[in-house]
């Protein structure tokens, strides 16, 4: 049986409207919204990924660390920090030698002041704004505070969808019938359409993941953090503001899954993976016409 997508996806437009509808409620913070229309559309596809999908409920993803940042803002000497962005990124060129390993996917984190914008002034809306902007006057300007999160929760979806088959459809390409799956040329094949909703989804989680923490949380003040993907094929970002400004009282945030290691050892992170302010620091070669995000994130070669 063919699933709805596949026929009205073989339309680019129509693919491309779909992912603008599901960007939009990220952005308007409708992110309930955005899940169950995903989950609704994976109910008929019965593939080990999308049971994996619908398994994978809100309160499965947990954001470790968050008390961290709290601290940094606090403690930081210099100007006063007033935006925070938290990146969610897969490492560059994994090379799947190990068919078993599993890839988390990793957070970073930086920290800007109102020297290169005043982002204690504008509102939620201007923000968005600002970070789709091509040539930003922020740009690169992190401070220097280190703060290492980790996410729990989608190491299984990360890593499948790393290593998935069909993460691309071309529609100017001759397409033979696939007698496996009964597909025509002019159906869009269902692991494609698999693909494109489990990645989605392993966004809105993110998403979600974030945003519950802020609600029930807050951070310091009032401080805005800009939520962003980076090296994930499918990359969505957001902007959110806490409802209260507080600072995290550790005592009755249970919730939080804190690891602290700094009385057993000191916690180094991957030597692959290079600081957010290695790449943001790092100067491309040649600029090119990108998005914000993926300049301001490029690795250094």
């Amino acid at each position: 049986m063919t699933h709805p997508l596949q026929t009205d996806w073989f339309n680019a437009d129509i693919e491309a409207d779909y992912l603008r509808q599901i960007e939009a409620w990220v952005h308007a913070g409708d992110l309930d919204v955005a899940s169950d229309r995903l989950v609704q559309d994976m109910e008929s596809i019965d593939t080990p990924i999308m049971e994996m999908c619908r398994n994978l409920h809100e309160e499965n993803v947990e954001i470790s660390g968050w008390e961290e940042i709290g601290d940094s803002i606090a403690l930081y000497e210099g100007d006063p920090i007033t935006a925070v962005h938290i990146v969610m990124s897969n490492e560059a060129d994994l090379v799947f030698d190990d068919k078993s390993a599993r890839h988390d996917p990793i957070l970073q984190v930086a920290f800007y002041t109102d020297e290169y914008l005043a982002f204690s002034a504008l509102t939620r809306v201007q923000l968005l704004a600002e970070c789709q902007r091509d040539e930003p006057e922020w740009y690169g300007q992190t401070e220097d505070i280190e703060v290492y999160l980790e996410i729990e929760g989608l190491g299984a979806l990360n890593t499948a969808l790393l290593r998935h088959k069909r993460q691309y459809y071309f529609r100017d390409s001759v397409h033979v019938l696939d007698a496996a799956e009964g597909l025509a040329a002019d159906i869009v094949p269902l692991a494609y359409v698999e693909y494109r909703l489990a990645a989605m989804l392993r966004a809105v989680r993110f998403h979600q993941a974030i945003k519950t923490l802020l609600d029930e949380y807050g951070l310091y003040k009032d401080i805005p953090v800009l939520a962003e993907m980076y090296n994930m094929r499918l990359d969505i970002s957001s902007v959110y503001i806490p409802k209260t400004a507080k600072i995290i009282e550790f005592a009755k945030a249970p919730k939080l899954a804190i690891n602290i290691k700094r009385h057993i050892e000191e916690a180094q992170p991957d030597a692959a993976v290079k600081s957010v302010r290695q790449m943001i620091r790092a100067e491309p070669e040649e600029e090119k016409k990108v998005g914000f995000f993926r300049r301001l994130f490029r690795m250094a070669s």
